[in-house]
């Protein structure tokens, strides 16, 4: 799913409605690197509050992140619990019109912008295989994690 009309949901005499979502999420790129979430979907959990005209967009979803390390470009696998909120006005995000980031337009969410950024808004500034990763040789490019501490080049 990427789009989700707000008017689809029942609200009865409820000020709150519940919603469990599946959203794709596109692989993206992160300090030049690609990575996917697992299964290429989130289970997103959305929660609906209103007051008048007002409505506030809950949204959390637990994930994994895969792709390279960022130190030695191996397989690097990320837990992420992500969650975020979004506010709406008379079926509009709130905010300047012409902001890009706006995911509300029309009553029609933008699920899968507003998952990708809150995932963005997730990650740590590296992703590591683990969390005691050397990384590569700066001058021949051995994976430092492999090679060991006997790996040295002789001065010339």
């Amino acid at each position: 799913m990427l789009r989700f009309n707000l008017r689809t949901l029942r609200w009865g005499d409820a000020s709150e409605v519940w919603q469990r979502l599946p959203v794709e999420v596109e692989p993206f790129v992160f300090g030049g690197l690609e990575y996917v979430v697992d299964n290429g979907t989130v289970a997103l959990s959305l929660t609906v509050s209103r007051v008048d005209q007002r409505l506030t967009l809950h949204g959390s979803f637990a994930t994994v992140i895969r792709g390279p390390c960022t130190r030695c470009l191996g397989e690097a696998g990320l837990e992420l619990e992500v969650t975020g909120d979004e506010y709406v006005l008379h079926g509009d995000s709130v905010g300047d019109p012409d902001d890009d980031e706006l995911y509300v337009s029309g009553h029609v969410v933008e699920l899968d912008r507003w998952v990708r950024d809150l995932i963005g808004g997730a990650l740590p500034a590296t992703i590591l295989c683990r969390e005691d990763c050397r990384g590569l040789c700066p001058r021949c490019g051995a994976d430092l994690n492999v090679v060991g501490d006997d790996h040295h080049h002789d001065q010339e």
